[in-house]
């Protein structure tokens, strides 16, 4: 399937140690890694399934920690990043071109930051999905209402509100499909942020590789009705990413 606006289609793994991670993400997820040139560079990517997922790259500036980085889909990363900016977001970083595409960093009211991003090859696809994809990714904020309102103004999402074990759950909709999620940051020491799920064969096996490969359990394995089963992960240095099996894998 082509690429979608307002859909995310990309993932990277910013990490203050490259090496670390990518042990721990082959090892507890399963993944392979590919290193190819990148101009005058080298980039390596994260495959799933034989496709690839996302990147994996060091920090862009010192103190940054590490953390995933989202990239949503739009036709127009410029226009998109000024409309950001008009609803009252920040834009974080400039529009700029790299092989892939066109891209663009912008953050909400909150302060959670995600990549503005559209793709020069105009045959790209989603990633298949499955097991040792992406499977959701959800906004966790500091300031839901003014997040919310930001994410309608300048992408033009829709809400949909639904009721979880612990609270409000708003589900974010782009032409009558399921893009994403928002919920308000319950953990008082953590920022807005943008969390990253992916699928797995079984969430209790994968928090056994967690622990075993320098990781750390943040959210114990619980379950969700009609959603599945679900825990939130930390890797060794420090990314955080959301694990879950959905109902009936």
């Amino acid at each position: 399937m082509a690429f979608q606006t307002n859909r995310f289609c990309w993932y990277g793994c910013i990490s203050t140690d490259k090496d670390a991670s990518k042990a721990f993400y082959t090892e507890v997820l399963g993944w392979k890694t590919e290193t190819v040139p990148f101009g005058d560079d080298e980039a390596t990517f994260f495959v799933a399934g034989g496709k690839r997922l996302g990147h994996l790259t060091d920090p862009p500036m010192e103190g940054v920690p590490s953390h995933w980085n989202n990239y949503l889909r739009v036709d127009d990363v410029d226009a998109s990043a000024a409309a950001a900016v008009e609803a009252g977001g920040k834009q974080l970083v400039p529009g700029t071109d790299i092989p892939p595409g066109r891209f663009s960093v912008v953050a909400a009211p909150s302060g959670a930051a995600f990549t503005l991003f559209r793709e020069s090859d105009p045959d790209a696809e989603h990633h298949p999905g499955g097991v040792g994809s992406v499977h959701w990714v959800e906004l966790h904020s500091k300031d839901i209402a003014a997040d919310l309102a930001w994410l309608g103004a300048a992408f033009g999402f829709e809400t949909d509100e639904m009721d979880m074990p612990d609270g409000k759950y708003n589900i974010l909709k782009h032409g009558g499909e399921m893009r994403g999620g928002a919920m308000p940051q319950k953990q008082d020491e953590a920022p807005s942020m943008w969390l990253t799920w992916i699928e797995v064969k079984s969430v209790d096996d994968t928090l056994k590789r967690v622990e075993s490969n320098k990781g750390k359990t943040i959210a114990p394995a619980f379950d969700v009705p009609n959603i599945g089963r679900l825990a939130i992960v930390q890797d060794p240095a420090g990314g955080v990413i959301g694990v879950i099996t959905p109902p009936g894998s």
